[in-house]
């Protein structure tokens, strides 16, 4: 049935369980697997693998993606859904999760005003590290949890992520100057201390935060907010989002090895794009 629809909607939006490369001790990419993208036109999209490992350095037990988009009414709001799951992850025995969920739901409103974001289902299940099962400090006003008297269960808008990338940029920034080994810390600072409340945000409108506000349990090496770090294996980073106006992606785990093995490798991430024509 042709639709008379004023407004077309582009969906952009994709998943992936596991990816990434490696450097040392040899040359190699690491399969892209279940990973699958949603039509323009929206639809419904799904793939499940079983188990896989590469190289004993990154393996799940099993893994599955999926993504859908549809109009709510016409011309719009357009819906769009990403999600995905890993079981059973292990990187190199240090890093290892029973389950991972990587999910975000984007609603965008037929006038061209600010998409509403829900991270709803996104958690982490069984995670260990070295050994000791950690547990992240998931933040409440991103995950949708906070309190009634706080007004925290309004939609997730670009002002809640920007605030979160400014809270946690300072905590990471002031953390790090109360410490005595500071110098080692330099990486983050750079990596995060862009993102302060002074700095233009307009000139390329990013945001960099996470899910994760810090780790709980006993880690064998450093953590500050959603950052890790382990002797002799590399940095670990939880809940990473990485949000522009209009797009977002969020990694549960993201891996930057740093042993006897070099590369990067992530796992359990969605990404959801899309946009109006003509645009409002």
């Amino acid at each position: 049935m042709q639709s008379n629809a004023r407004k077309v909607f582009y969906y952009h939006a994709d998943a992936n369980s596991l990816g990434g490369f490696i450097e040392e001790p040899f040359e190699a990419v690491v399969p892209d697997v279940s990973s699958i993208a949603l039509p323009p036109v929206g639809g419904y999209v799904t793939h499940r693998m079983e188990a896989l490992n590469f190289k004993e350095i990154i393996s799940c037990r099993s893994a599955y993606t999926r993504v859908s988009g549809r109009p709510i009414a016409e011309d719009g709001p357009w819906s769009t859904l990403a999600t995905s799951v890993v079981e059973g992850l292990n990187i190199l025995e240090i890093v290892t999760a029973e389950r991972l969920v990587s999910q975000i739901y984007v609603e965008h409103p037929r006038e061209g005003s600010a998409a509403s974001i829900s991270f709803a289902g996104s958690h982490f299940e069984g995670l260990r590290i070295g050994g000791s099962e950690v547990f992240p400090r998931l933040n409440s006003r991103l995950m949708g949890t906070g309190s009634e008297a706080d007004n925290d269960f309004s939609p997730i808008l670009w002002p809640a992520l920007l605030q979160a990338g400014h809270g946690q940029a300072r905590e990471i920034v002031q953390s790090i100057a109360g410490r005595a080994n500071r110098s080692g810390w330099q990486w983050a600072l750079q990596r995060y201390g862009w993102m302060d409340e002074k700095r233009e945000q307009k000139k390329d409108g990013c945001v960099l935060c996470s899910l994760v506000d810090g780790v709980e349990g006993t880690v064998p090496g450093k953590t500050i907010g959603h950052l890790v770090e382990i002797p002799d294996f590399g940095r670990i980073f939880l809940g990473e989002i990485m949000a522009f106006p209009h797009s977002i992606q969020l990694t549960m785990v993201r891996a930057e090895l740093g042993c006897n093995v070099h590369g990067k490798v992530s796992a359990s991430s969605s990404y959801i794009n899309g946009s109006t024509m003509p645009p409002s």
